[in-house]
């Protein structure tokens, strides 16, 4: 690893992370597994000064009151629904004493209860439907995220487009009929009643029921059905993930992630999401995490688990906002794990992904990045973040030799900016290049052009050495 330049990624990343009061969420919550019921009685502090904001929480919660820091009065509220970023949640805001404006305290209480689905019986149960922003009640567990579930009041920064789900807490969970409590980024423990603190700011999941918790080398496993040597390879593997991430991007990787285990509410759905530090399988097999090491499948798993830990530097290291934020965010952690892939698992479990992904954009048009101003833009979602943006970083790594790619990605995490839209896309290419020429010929060819799939596709099929 080159010393100097993780000395000064780590100068350019403080200056990217200016320190700010963290807001912070304290407060008890009382849930029950076996009814599906959540009560929050919460207060967020540190609240910074927004003109233009909102409030979310999920749908699925009935407010008793938004009240003031003193708890002496409530404050009126108003709700809102945006389709472009309220996912699972309703927006509230503060109408200011002239009705037209906002306002926003320093400190603010909020009471609030939901009572949800319990999916116990899969005979009953739709063949699909789970998703990571559901609140997920399976009559033995609770699951949700901290990102999109809105399980507890997470700000939003509308001029800014900047989300605070990542938050400091000390919050007491009671849970009588669980037999283990899980916050993000605390220890787990098994009991009915706990409290939870946490200093650095972690979008707070969570997962509390009747599950085993186990650990290994600082890892935690909750629910996971892995014998200890299983925890064992599991533990290395994810250790020499982390470490080739390191090296490649400069950049230290976090703290020890907590591999989560746990079935859907619907027949069919199978998937993994992070929430960091916890990695979160979620499908039907009866032996939890052990179906990753069938013998028969081997590796088939091992590329999952790449982008699930790319997400620490795209998505908690570094958040994204603006119209390519999300693309950003998933397409760049896909990128991370095809070249994990290539390089740690095997270039043909790495030749056979980008075989399939060339196969579902063989004949399909994109928008062009440059011309994205909504997400919708996108068209279909999945296409554009996993398989259509990582074809088109590994066409320009090409372009430009792994060497400058990895100098990207890494001012991509660490340059200072407001907005990580299309400027800061090109601006931060451009001071890794130092070639106008290159720069705009990557503009014509990728960055603007609604075709730029076609050269891309043309372009990888050539063996390295004949470019």
């Amino acid at each position: 690893m080159n010393r100097i330049l993780v000395f000064l990624s780590l100068l350019f990343s403080a200056s990217a992370l200016p320190s700010e009061l963290q807001v912070r969420l304290s407060g008890t919550i009382q849930i029950s597994v076996e009814n599906g019921t959540i009560d929050a009685d919460l207060q967020l502090e540190n609240i910074p000064k927004l003109q233009d904001y909102l409030i979310f929480l999920n749908s699925g919660f009935n407010i008793q009151y938004f009240r003031n820091q003193n708890n002496s009065s409530n404050y009126a509220i108003q709700k809102i629904y945006n389709n472009n970023y309220s996912y699972e949640s309703f927006g509230y805001y503060l109408p200011d004493s002239t009705g037209e404006g906002k306002f926003l305290p320093p400190t603010m209480q909020f009471k609030y209860t939901g009572k949800f689905p319990v999916i116990n019986n899969m005979d009953k149960a739709s063949d699909r439907g789970d998703w990571k922003g559901n609140i997920a009640f399976n009559g033995k567990t609770i699951r949700t995220d901290g990102f999109q579930t809105a399980w507890y009041p997470i700000l939003y920064d509308i001029d800014k487009d900047k989300r605070y789900d990542k938050l400091s807490y000390d919050l007491t969970v009671t849970c009588l009929d669980c037999k283990s409590i899980y916050v993000n980024g605390s220890k787990p423990v098994s009991a009915t009643h706990a409290s939870f603190k946490r200093q650095k700011p972690v979008s707070i999941n969570l997962f509390a029921g009747d599950y085993d918790i186990a650990k290994q080398k600082g890892s935690y496993y909750l629910n996971s059905g892995l014998s200890a040597p299983q925890m064992s390879q599991l533990g290395k593997l994810t250790s020499s993930y982390e470490k080739y991430y390191e090296e490649k991007l400069s950049l230290s990787y976090g703290e020890s992630v907590v591999y989560i285990h746990t079935p859907p509410v619907t027949k069919i759905d199978s998937w993994l999401f992070v929430s960091y530090p916890s990695i979160v399988t979620i499908n039907h097999e009866k032996g939890g995490l052990s179906s990753l090491f069938d013998e028969s499948e081997s590796n088939w798993f091992k590329p999952f688990i790449a982008h699930e830990l790319a997400h620490y530097y795209f998505g908690a290291f570094r958040t994204f906002n603006s119209e390519l934020g999300d693309m950003f965010s998933e397409s760049f952690s896909e990128y991370l794990s095809l070249k994990l892939t290539e390089q740690l698992i095997g270039k043909k479990n790495y030749l056979e992904i980008i075989n399939k992904k060339l196969i579902k954009l063989e004949g399909k048009t994109f928008t062009a990045f440059k011309d994205v101003n909504i997400n919708s833009d996108y068209g279909s979602r999945n296409q554009y973040v996993y398989n259509y943006a990582p074809i088109i970083w590994l066409a320009i790594e090409r372009e430009i030799g792994e060497e400058k790619m990895w100098l990207w990605l890494n001012r991509m995490l660490t340059a200072e900016t407001e907005y990580t839209n299309y400027e800061f896309m090109i601006n931060t290419l451009d001071s890794v290049l130092n070639d106008k020429n290159q720069l705009a010929f990557l503009i014509e060819n990728y960055f603007s052009n609604s075709n730029a799939i076609n050269h891309a596709q043309l372009f990888l099929k050539q063996p390295k050495n004949d470019i």
